[in-house]
């Protein structure tokens, strides 16, 4: 039995490319994507593009800003800090103050 390759549609496409563009940093934060351009760019009309801003909008990568158009705002998440850093933290928190610990008699 065959399985059927659904095709994509110009819309996902466009939204997958601008979406890996902006999560690997290819397209910084604060720069403006004009409609034109990004159509011309994947040779599609300007109604894929729209479709694509809307679910890119959506997820928090961009914003409609009235008058200037859409503007990339980067990564709606800030990193989860490196494990190292955080038992560094907590470690100077214990040292500083031992009573955090309930029920311990860490001097």
């Amino acid at each position: 039995m065959a399985t059927r390759n659904p095709r994509k549609t110009k819309a996902e496409l466009v939204y997958e490319a601008l979406q890996a563009a902006i999560l690997s940093g290819h397209i910084r934060e604060g720069e403006h994507l004009r409609q034109e351009e990004v159509a011309a760019r994947w040779g599609v009309s300007q109604t894929p593009v729209r479709e694509a801003f809307r679910r890119l909008e959506s997820e928090g990568l961009v914003e409609h800003a009235p008058n200037r158009g859409v503007i990339v705002r980067g990564l709606p998440w800030t990193p989860p800090p490196a494990p190292l850093d955080v038992i560094r933290r907590r470690w100077d928190e214990l040292v500083r103050d031992p009573e955090s610990i309930p029920g311990s008699d860490f001097p």
